[in-house]
């Protein structure tokens, strides 16, 4: 639990902290809390008023300890049914193609299934998939925020992680009958992320760890959630694989559903972390007319939205609605792609991300930090050395995004699978692009305001999933339709994305002052 240490002036962070707004304390002046002249809205004072910060009895290492032990099965039963449902439903459509009456329990030898036709719908069935899971999950984030600042974050937590459960259990039912069920029935499992999915899921894992975690410790506790979801992502694919070689695809999907099943029974585990307490401003808010309670919701929408004014905020911004397509073209469908350009089994692509996944957590725990502390030290030449760590992280983001170019560039062109593989480390080296456009994004803000900015950066990412998936699989569709060495054109449209990120950092800029001015004029 947080506590208050002599010469803290910051805002403590406590149990009681919200998801959706941040506390305020007395002895800051609400003139402070965004700009001067600026003050904050009557619903946040009401609800910075309404929290308060009793001890609780439990203790924080151990609930962290099992956080990370749920965030380490969640990430890898995420990862387990990528591959098996690929080739579950590719058979589905396998069969549809060639029009065979023999018995769906019977799959078709897999290298018959690579027909363009064939991978073009498969590609056309997961990007509808995940562009509704996105839109579904865009739609109800803030609601259940609210949610999670009314009842408190576990029930939520909880009732996303059966929304994601659920969502398995429906995309195994509608591929169990095939020949009853049109195989277009998956996208009826996006209705379970209306529990909340995994952009809440990450919500209430962070604010769970706010709560608990003194704030000099708490950017620790949050690379390790990072390092433990990658180390989930990174043996799953492998673990995938080798059970796919001797079990086949189904057994690989139930025992992801198990995963999900034990990760969400553990959250029973889980002790509430943050408790309102109602006070006797309570009674003004229930009373006030719905007009008033619109108005407010309206006035800290604004309020919310003034962050975009700043440039180099929205240019962060911008960086997060594009940044989605680095991501997701190194998951399910590098699977699919890889299959089908290099005629691997969908059953050993999974070693194949893990090579991308130690890849990138060598990139984070050794790479990344060493040379963050190498290019600050005064003993290194003058052409290398960083004047501060604002700065830094400004030229590491940018070396980064060359970094996802070149390593895109490189799989859209590759001409062989040990190319391909090559690009993928190079991409790797981008791996800490995230972390470094956050902690720039936050120096233009006052820390009372931060909470909003990484909802909107959240909200933004989640969003780019609408547009991304459905984009790499009509370009997917176009390279094979073009034939050749065309084939690549996902890989080289995610690289013109990445042109584009790094174009818009190049304009960005770190404040130069301690104050947070609206712009400042150079790096």
């Amino acid at each position: 639990m947080s506590q208050e240490r002599p010469g803290d002036n910051d805002i403590i962070v406590t149990e009681r902290t919200p998801l959706v707004g941040t506390p305020e304390s007395p002895e800051i002046p609400p003139s402070t809390w965004w700009k001067p002249g600026r003050s904050k809205s009557p619903t946040l004072a009401f609800i910075s008023s309404a929290t308060t910060s009793t001890p609780i009895a439990y203790k924080p290492a151990t609930i962290i300890g099992l956080f990370y032990f749920i965030i380490f099965i969640s990430s890898a039963a995420d990862a387990f049914r990528q591959i098996p449902m690929t080739r579950i439903y590719e058979d589905i459509l396998c069969h549809e193609y060639y029009n065979s009456t023999q018995s769906q329990d019977k799959p078709i030898d897999e290298e018959l299934c690579k027909e363009d036709v064939i991978q073009s719908r498969l590609a056309y069935l997961f990007a509808v998939l995940e562009s509704l899971n996105a839109g579904i999950s865009c739609l109800v984030a803030l609601l259940w925020a609210v949610v999670a600042d009314r009842i408190g974050r576990k029930p939520v937590y909880a009732a996303s992680s059966m929304g994601m459960t659920l969502s398995v259990l429906l995309i195994m039912i509608v591929a169990w009958f095939p020949r009853t069920l049109p195989v277009r029935s998956v996208w009826i499992s996006s209705l379970a992320y209306l529990c909340g999915g995994s952009p809440v899921m990450n919500a209430c894992v962070f604010s769970i760890l706010s709560d608990i975690v003194p704030e000099s410790t708490r950017s620790i506790s949050f690379m390790r959630v990072h390092v433990t979801s990658l180390v989930g992502n990174l043996i799953s694919p492998a673990l995938s694989s080798a059970m796919m070689s001797s079990t086949g695809p189904w057994p690989v999907m139930l025992f992801a559903l198990i995963l999900w099943t034990i990760s969400t029974a553990l959250i029973g585990l889980i002790p509430e972390t943050y408790h309102r307490e109602p006070l006797a401003e309570n009674a003004e808010l229930r009373s006030a007319t719905f007009k008033a309670r619109v108005l407010r919701t309206l006035d800290q929408l604004k309020d919310t939205l003034s962050i975009i004014r700043i440039r180099s905020v929205a240019l962060v911004l911008c960086i997060c609605f594009l940044s989605l397509p680095v991501l997701i073209c190194t998951f399910q469908f590098m699977v699919q792609f890889v299959s089908k350009s290099y005629q691997v089994p969908l059953a050993e692509t999974g070693y194949i991300q893990s090579i991308y996944g130690i890849a990138h957590i060598v990139v984070i725990l050794l790479i990344i930090p060493y040379i963050s502390s190498l290019v600050v030290r005064p003993t290194i030449p003058s052409w290398l050395r960083i004047l501060n760590e604002s700065r830094r992280d400004l030229v590491l983001v940018r070396w980064s995004y060359a970094a996802y170019v070149a390593g895109t560039l490189i799989l859209g062109i590759s001409p062989s699978l040990s190319v391909f593989v090559l690009g993928l480390v190079v991409m790797s080296l981008g791996s800490g692009s995230a972390s470094f456009i956050k902690s720039i994004a936050v120096l233009h803000v006052n820390p009372q305001h931060r909470s909003r900015l990484f909802t909107l950066m959240a909200l933004l990412e989640v969003a780019s999933n609408i547009w991304a998936t459905p984009a790499l699989a009509g370009l997917f569709t176009l390279g094979m339709r073009l034939g050749g060495e065309w084939i690549g054109l996902p890989y080289l449209g995610v690289s013109l994305t990445c042109i584009v990120m790094l174009v818009l950092a190049l304009f960005v800029r770190v404040p130069t002052t301690e104050c947070y001015d609206e712009e400042s004029s150079s790096d």
